[in-house]
């Protein structure tokens, strides 16, 4: 029991000389640890406040870019604020997109190049890259500028997108008068697309070849 005694005391001691030595510095450890905590549900809470305002104002937009009668204005004010609020985010890439896709109805290609070579190059997401770079591709061979659709066209593309890069190759192909290889690209590019309109699209474009 005295042994028991002396070790409660002598841990005790050891405490106390411990804490006179450590104590201000494990106080402000653990301050700092609740306040890092604290900072990081805060900054959960704002980038989801964050995400559901730009969610939101992304969803109008795409109302009115969908619309039987666009507000070509409106439209584009909303992307541009889209664009300055959210600079890296998917969103803005987005917005981009739908001004290039404005741009191109009003026959104004090249500032459509330039909006989408922004996203294809430095996208928030893979995904977004890749639709832009395809939609690039299609924006070149309209003006006939083969080799930048070349460019954009020897990308790999995932299984999701290769249909429809196939599908631009052999537009490509038939741009460049080589009947053959488009009717190559575009019975590759029927292999690789779903049923739908995308499918159908592809199909016209071979049975006018073959015609």
């Amino acid at each position: 029991m005295v042994d028991y005694i002396r070790d409660e005391e002598e841990q005790a001691e050891l405490l106390k000389n411990w804490w006179q030595q450590n104590g201000t510095a494990a106080i402000i450890t653990i301050v700092l640890a609740v306040a890092a905590l604290i900072g990081w549900r805060e900054w959960q809470d704002h980038s989801a406040g964050q995400s559901a305002e730009a969610s939101a104002q992304y969803q109008e937009m795409l109302r009115e870019l969908v619309a039987p009668e666009q507000d070509v204005t409106s439209i584009t004010a909303k992307a541009d604020a889209l664009i300055e609020a959210y600079p890296k985010t998917a969103y803005a890439d987005y917005a981009r997109l739908a001004k290039a896709s404005l741009a191109v109805q009003s026959g104004e290609f090249d500032p459509a190049a330039e909006l989408l070579q922004s996203v294809a190059s430095n996208g928030a997401t893979d995904a977004i890259e890749y639709t832009a770079a395809l939609r690039l591709a299609r924006v070149y061979l309209h003006q006939q500028a083969w080799d930048k659709a070349q460019t954009q066209l020897d990308k790999r593309y995932p299984e999701a997108f290769n249909g429809m890069a196939l599908e631009l190759r052999g537009d490509l192909a038939k741009g460049q008068g080589d009947a053959e290889v488009a009717v190559q690209r575009y019975e590759e590019a029927l292999a690789a697309l779903q049923d739908g309109g995308e499918k159908d699209r592809v199909q016209m474009k071979l049975d006018d070849l073959k015609s």
